[in-house]
């Protein structure tokens, strides 16, 4: 298995996605669950991401605790932990939204690579 390759208190690593997480976190929100492959665009993850986070946050946060940190993980081949993954989106929720945003611009997409082999030999 994989880790992260941001540690959840790496917040600072990229002060430009620490300060959009902070004070518009349904935009990252948003951006995480479209690069997640959650949702077809950022726009519609942030509709539902302010959404969710302004009638209802405990639903928040079961949303995000089992749809998208667990989709990243298993995008980006890191082990699953769904207790991990509660307590920290519960506990220190805009530093795993950072987590989850540097994971998705910064590892390097998992692709398929195709092989053309000749025939005829």
């Amino acid at each position: 298995w994989n880790e992260w390759d941001h540690s959840l208190f790496g917040c600072f690593d990229d002060c430009g996605e620490c300060l959009l997480a902070c004070c518009c976190p349904c935009v990252t929100y948003g951006l995480n669950a479209r690069d997640a492959g959650i949702c077809c665009d950022g726009c519609c993850g942030a509709f539902w991401g302010c959404m969710l986070f302004s009638f209802c946050a405990p639903c928040a946060m079961c949303v995000w605790c089992c749809g998208i940190r667990p989709n990243i993980r298993t995008k980006y081949k890191i082990a699953p932990n769904c207790c991990a993954d509660c307590c920290t989106v519960w506990w220190c929720g805009c530093c795993a939204l950072i987590q989850e945003r540097q994971q998705l611009k910064t590892a390097p997409r998992l692709q398929t690579v195709i092989v053309d082999v000749p025939t005829g030999y």
